[in-house]
């Protein structure tokens, strides 16, 4: 499911992000592995380095881009911006929008605080996983905590764990290549 999210200012994803499939763009040769890895980021990163920690940057209910409250049916959710730290270097810079309906029925997941989110989702059965798009953004790209970053390349999908949605975001930062 592709979303147009360059018309909307909720998100640090949205500044002119061209979504598309993983098989559109040719992908970095370093990076391609993170990028399509199916399985948890949070597991990869914590086997690659002595020191992980994840510094919840912002987390707070607001209306959802218009493209998820049409696929969701639903105008609020959760809203969670986190930093995934290895040894000191910022690896990944990840976003989540988790619906009202989802948090409702996996209530734990209104409460993660510094627990990874992958942590969480990738423990159920019935976890899915929907298309990795990817996405190569511009430099200029201000994150919180982290400043103005060149370009970096992002990935994003829908997951469904116990048939409720959620959306991820993840921007590869430079620190992730020194893994």
């Amino acid at each position: 499911m592709q979303f147009d999210f360059m018309h909307s200012t909720d998100s640090l994803f949205q500044l002119h992000a061209l979504w598309q499939s993983t098989q559109q763009l040719p992908l970095p040769q370093r990076l391609e592995p993170w990028l399509l890895s199916q399985g948890s980021l949070t597991a990869l990163l914590k086997k690659r380095c002595q020191e992980f920690r994840l510094e919840l940057v912002t987390e707070h209910w607001q209306k959802l881009p218009e493209p998820l409250q049409q696929q969701w049916q639903q105008s609020q959710g959760l809203k969670r911006d986190v930093i995934l730290w290895c040894d000191a270097k910022a690896c990944i810079y990840a976003q989540s929008w988790l619906p009202e309906s989802t948090l409702e029925q996996m209530e734990p997941l209104a409460r993660l605080g510094a627990q990874p989110l992958g942590e969480y989702i990738f423990q159920h059965d019935s976890l899915e996983r929907g298309p990795i798009e990817v996405a190569l953004l511009q430099a200029g790209l201000v994150l919180p905590v982290l400043g103005e970053q060149k370009q970096l390349w992002a990935r994003r999908s829908i997951f469904s764990v116990q048939q409720q949605p959620l959306l991820v975001q993840e921007i590869f930062l430079p620190g992730v290549l020194e893994l």
